[in-house]
């Protein structure tokens, strides 16, 4: 990052806030992804819940505070 005027460069930037955060458990581990990206966030959870992971989808309100709105279970072979 170029300086600004005889600053320094900026420590961390508020432009593209994490609006979506899918915590992906499956029975040995648990990840957490992050996105601002509406599609790609529920192609992500439904790709994992296919794949037999337990996906919590949650929308960001406040501060590092997330609300769920959706879960998507494990889709068991029929």
């Amino acid at each position: 990052m170029a300086k600004r005027n005889g600053h320094g460069p900026r420590p961390y930037s508020y432009s593209a806030p994490a609006k979506y955060r899918l915590i992906i458990h499956w029975p040995h581990r648990t990840h957490t992804f992050t996105t601002s990206d509406k599609a790609r966030a529920r192609r992500i959870a439904r790709h994992h819940a296919s794949g037999g992971a337990h996906v919590d989808f949650q929308t960001h309100q406040n501060w590092d505070v997330y609300t769920t709105t959706r879960t998507y279970t494990p889709e068991t072979p029929a």
